[in-house]
């Protein structure tokens, strides 16, 4: 099915829809004659980002950190205007090696990268499940596949989303609801510009493996794979090859990941 045939009429939610990937993704559901609410924590940048979008968006200030922010506030925007899909995107990255990181990283990446998609699904579901059904999709990232240096607070909260991912999907398909989960690469977004401030010289050499994406081509190959009902959805050849390998030739992704962590190093 089309994106344009799937998401039509459908009303959905994007959390993180305010810039980068998410706000790519309420642009292309727009045109396919979608409804969207933006759910982000700034409210000058949710603002600007709902007028760009015109009527058919709407916006909502939410800390999808905040367990009980979100049941309220969420659960009462369901109640006003029922649910069809639900897309988890807000996320944040901090990399840095792991004893140059504060403990209070690693917390402030689990809370919104995997307790918000739990947050918002505890606090959407029953709208979605009202409706007969619908779709959630939880944006993971390359990084819940393959762990590098550099990425170990970030990581662990994608490998956390892609594991919630696979034991919700069996939840939730007898009750009409698909569960996808995106494992996009590094994307060209302002999150990508703050993170590339701080990564280690050796990330930076791993991760040039994969071709950078522009947000729109995520957003359209996510869109797209919710449309044909995919569980798992790798934007791009290269992030598509990579997670591949992953699978197939663990040992040869490492050594190629160890490969450029080495020439870093030496630089």
């Amino acid at each position: 099915m089309s994106i344009d045939a799937y998401f039509d009429k459908k009303h959905v939610v994007i959390t993180g829809g305010s810039s980068g990937i998410g706000f790519a993704a309420a642009e292309r559901l727009v045109r396919a004659g979608a409804t969207v609410t933006l759910v982000a924590r700034r409210v000058d940048v949710l603002e600007a980002a709902r007028a760009k979008l015109g009527e058919r968006a709407m916006a909502l200030a939410v800390d999808v950190a905040n367990g009980a922010e979100v049941a309220e506030r969420l659960g009462a925007h369901a109640a006003a205007h029922p649910v069809d899909v639900l897309l988890n995107n807000a996320g944040v990255v901090m990399p840095g090696r792991f004893l140059d990181l504060p403990t209070e990283q690693f917390r402030w990446m689990m809370d919104i990268n995997y307790f918000g998609a739990v947050h918002c699904c505890k606090a959407l579901i029953p709208s979605i499940q009202a409706k007969g059904g619908g779709h959630i999709l939880n944006v993971s990232s390359m990084a819940g596949v393959i762990g590098i240096y550099g990425y170990t607070a970030y990581s662990a909260t994608k490998f956390a989303l892609c594991g919630f991912s696979q034991c919700l999907r069996a939840e939730m398909w007898p009750h009409g609801i698909r569960v996808s989960v995106c494992l996009p690469p590094d994307t060209d977004t302002p999150q990508l510009a703050f993170e590339n401030q701080y990564k280690p010289a050796e990330t930076k050499a791993i991760a040039g493996n994969v071709k950078t994406l522009p947000a729109a081509a995520v957003a359209e190959a996510m869109l797209a794979g919710m449309a044909a009902n995919h569980f798992e959805i790798v934007p791009g050849f290269d992030g598509w090859s990579s997670a591949l390998a992953q699978r197939l030739v663990p040992g040869v992704v490492r050594m190629v990941c160890d490969a450029s962590q080495k020439k870093a190093a030496k630089v």
